[in-house]
């Protein structure tokens, strides 16, 4: 009674996930796309969206963007925007990652991932007030993440408000921020200019 419900293409799936866990990288993509073609209970976002997980775990980036383009269309919802925008970035198509975020904060604005993305990225280009309103808005819905107060007390140096700085640096040690030390260096070589 229980397999009745079940459609022809899920047992593809299923044989996809094993040989994924396998790390069996070209069996897992191979029978995904088979899945495509095939009747299952499986939507073809979801597929697409495991299509562009194997690529991104081999980092094949340009083969994962494609994946995560397709399944954005069919459905946008926010981690999936959120996860292509990182790929953007990582691409350095910054302009479309910016898109992907703005989008990802349309769809849910209580959420702090996509605040913190654009944060980082409005960062590392200069724009060091939009980085601050935008760590700073993350870290009110995400306040135990400690690289969004290690972004933010970067954003405040630059800004040369050490002040707050410090004051970020202190919660980003306290809920052991990873690499901290790296953030440490770019506030100290970063020297403060007013115009920013």
């Amino acid at each position: 009674m229980f397999f009745s419900c079940s459609k022809p293409g899920d047992l593809t799936i299923s044989r996809a996930m094993k040989a994924y866990q396998n790390q069996n990288y070209e069996e897992s993509l191979r029978l995904f796309n088979d899945a495509l073609n095939e009747e299952t209970n499986y939507s073809p976002e979801l597929i697409y969206k495991f299509i562009a997980t194997i690529y991104l775990q081999q980092e094949d980036l340009e083969n994962a963007v494609v994946y995560q383009e397709k399944s954005c269309e069919l459905r946008p919802d926010y981690q999936n925007l959120v996860s292509l925008g990182m790929t953007y970035h990582l691409l350095n198509r910054d302009e479309e990652a910016e898109s992907a975020y703005k989008k990802a904060v349309g769809q849910n604005p209580q959420k702090g991932e996509a605040y913190a993305s654009l944060g980082a990225l409005y960062l590392g280009q200069n724009k060091i007030g939009a980085a601050i309103e935008h760590l700073k808005t993350a870290a009110d819905y995400e306040p135990k993440i400690a690289v969004i107060h290690a972004n933010l007390a970067v954003a405040y140096a630059y800004s040369g408000d050490l002040e707050q700085s410090e004051s970020e640096f202190k919660i980003a040690e306290e809920l052991k921020c990873e690499n901290l030390e790296e953030f440490k260096e770019r506030a100290r070589e970063f020297s403060p200019n007013p115009s920013n």
